[in-house]
């Protein structure tokens, strides 16, 4: 492997973790102005990984796109145990916990 590859995966690593951190940061941002700002610093992410190497732009989309559909399961799974749990419950204040939790998925 030479110096170039090497350099060049490191960049492809580097550009994946920022595009990571700035996904866990995006739902986090209330205000719009920053939301576009930080929508426009994830695009030029997207756009440096892409011209680095394609094949590693590509392979991420579809690890994101995995990632969402593992997570929607998730939720899915998670809404029906709790819905299941439901009637073998006596505490209302817990019922109308779980019910306003299974709203949110």
């Amino acid at each position: 492997m030479t110096e170039h590859e090497i350099q060049r995966y490191g960049e492809i690593q580097y550009l994946k973790g920022r595009l990571d951190e700035l996904h866990k940061a995006f739902p986090t941002v209330i205000d719009l102005h920053r939301s576009r700002k930080l929508d426009a610093r994830i695009q030029k992410y997207y756009d440096k990984l892409k011209q680095v190497d394609e094949i590693a732009y590509h392979l991420y989309l579809v690890e994101r796109a995995n990632q969402a559909e593992s997570k929607r399961k998730s939720k899915q799974h998670m809404k029906s145990l709790l819905e299941e749990i439901i009637p073998q419950l006596g505490d209302m204040e817990l019922i109308h916990k779980i019910k306003t939790q299974i709203e949110k998925y």
